[in-house]
């Protein structure tokens, strides 16, 4: 009772933490839009694409090797801080010598300043990866949410007045830095963890020995998400990537965060459970509360778009509106991805894992190589085609394992799929008959839960019972 309490509790702040931080960052995003270009935009997402594979690589896995692992040691936790540093300088020498020549590929000399300063975040990152790794195994989510609201809030608001200043694209770069400094000092003060370093072959070993597995798979999910926007910019533009990745942002704000809290809270929480019975009736349970509350975001978002660009953003960010709608069906299907993959983690099954994304790299950078010359829009389309191949893939050694497969999945949110068309096609039309913006989203919004609290209460009241129990529950 008490470790349902614990869980509870640890999923609220971990939600709180995430949609909270998303919210600022959301709100700091709409205000840096509306003064910088598509253009900033893309060269941060030129940039972003290589300092989140490097990322990989310093954090080789450890984390999650650290959370699964029942006997850590300070050995274990210290042999960690000391790889993923090294890792990180060495990387950092690494980008500073090549970003002439990424520069030289995309033909923007701006890059290789930026690429310099900014992944100085990999040595950074690297100082506060332990520290919020020991909040994270003892389900510290109260202590992880002030710390990060505190350096997003920060940031942002340094970030905006150098935007205000005209530091363009510069602002972008100092406000990730920041955030990052920030938390290095935070996450150190307030986890209480004393920095050592010390290498010990035997735990690197052991670590490693997870953590190998993760590091490639995580490669190649990084590679294969990236993929895109690693040729975008190359051939089509920089704004257009500008374009493309403010259209992602919005579903992965919306969307993605709570695929994120669950992401956060799962593999702790779920490692100790070592029944597969008692695994399915909790998996079955997630599949279906994770359905209920990201189908009406997605519906919404998708009716939506357009108002919510105009308003927010003006219209010289209207293109966003086909990529955004596309992206909130493809985080949709990536949760689902993610449940599914954290399941093969808690079953200590990273070699399947990374066994499908072999196959899933082949299927994504197909669709996207045959999507590229037509425009960011049916590059869209590719993720969002290749997020259900995904889905399907995933699913398959779920059922092996704890006979959770594609069938039993699909029957679990079909019911939900079939409420949200009845409200798409709903909202949709009521949506057509509102002109002003502001009016639109409200009546849309006030309508669309309203309408799916009444279907589900109809349709699937024991689900709607479980939802209610659990939203009344994180509020005590």
């Amino acid at each position: 009772m008490k470790g349902d309490k614990k869980n509870s509790s640890s999923f609220y702040w971990n939600a709180l933490e995430k949609f909270g931080n998303q919210g600022l960052q959301f709100i700091i995003g709409v205000i840096l839009a509306r003064i910088l270009s598509p253009n900033d935009y893309g060269l941060v997402g030129i940039l972003l694409v290589f300092i989140a594979i490097s990322q990989i690589f310093v954090d080789s896995g450890f984390t999650k090797a650290l959370i699964q692992k029942n006997d850590k040691s300070p050995d274990d936790l210290s042999t960690a801080f000391t790889f993923n540093l090294a890792i990180a300088i060495v990387l950092y020498i690494i980008l500073w010598f090549s970003a002439p020549f990424i520069a030289d590929f995309y033909n923007e000399n701006a890059l290789v300043n930026l690429l310099r300063t900014l992944s100085l975040i990999l040595i950074i990152n690297s100082l506060f990866s332990i520290p919020n790794t020991i909040l994270t195994i003892n389900l510290e989510f109260k202590k992880i949410a002030f710390i990060n609201s505190i350096a997003v809030i920060i940031s942002g608001c340094i970030s905006i007045y150098l935007a205000y200043l005209g530091y363009g694209v510069w602002s972008l770069v100092i406000q990730y830095l920041l955030r990052a400094l920030i938390n290095t000092i935070l996450f150190s003060i307030i986890s209480k963890w004393s920095f050592r370093l010390y290498f010990s072959i035997t735990s690197f070993k052991v670590l490693f020995s997870f953590g190998s597995n993760l590091l490639l798979s995580s490669l190649l999910n990084v590679l294969i998400d990236k993929f895109s926007s690693l040729f975008i910019a190359k051939s089509i533009s920089t704004r257009e990537l500008g374009f493309y990745t403010r259209g992602i942002q919005f579903p992965d704000i919306a969307i993605g965060t709570l695929g994120s809290v669950l992401d956060t809270v799962l593999l702790p929480t779920l490692a100790k459970t070592k029944d597969n019975e008692v695994l399915k009736i909790q998996m079955i349970k997630i599949i279906k509360l994770l359905t209920l509350f990201t189908l009406p975001i997605v519906v919404l978002l998708i009716i939506l778009s357009k108002q919510i660009i105009l308003l927010l953003l003006t219209d010289k960010w209207l293109p966003v509106v086909p990529i955004m709608q596309l992206f909130c069906i493809s985080r949709f299907f990536t949760n689902l991805i993610s449940i599914n993959v954290n399941l093969l983690y808690v079953l200590n099954k990273a070699n399947l894992v990374l066994r499908q994304h072999y196959i899933k790299i082949i299927i994504r950078i197909g669709l996207i190589l045959l999507a590229l010359p037509y425009g960011i829009v049916y590059i869209a389309l590719a993720e969002a085609v290749s997020a259900l191949i995904h889905l399907l893939i995933n699913t398959y050694y779920p059922g092996k394992l704890i006979f959770l497969g594609t069938k039993t999945q699909v029957k679990l949110i079909m019911p939900f799929i079939i409420i949200g068309f009845v409200l798409y096609a709903s909202l949709s039309y009521i949506s057509t008959l509102i002109e002003n913006n502001i009016l639109n989203i409200i009546s849309v919004v006030t309508l669309g839960i309203l309408l799916y609290v009444v279907l589900l209460y109809f349709f699937r009241k024991k689900d709607f019972l479980v939802a209610k129990t659990l939203i009344l529950n994180l509020k005590g």
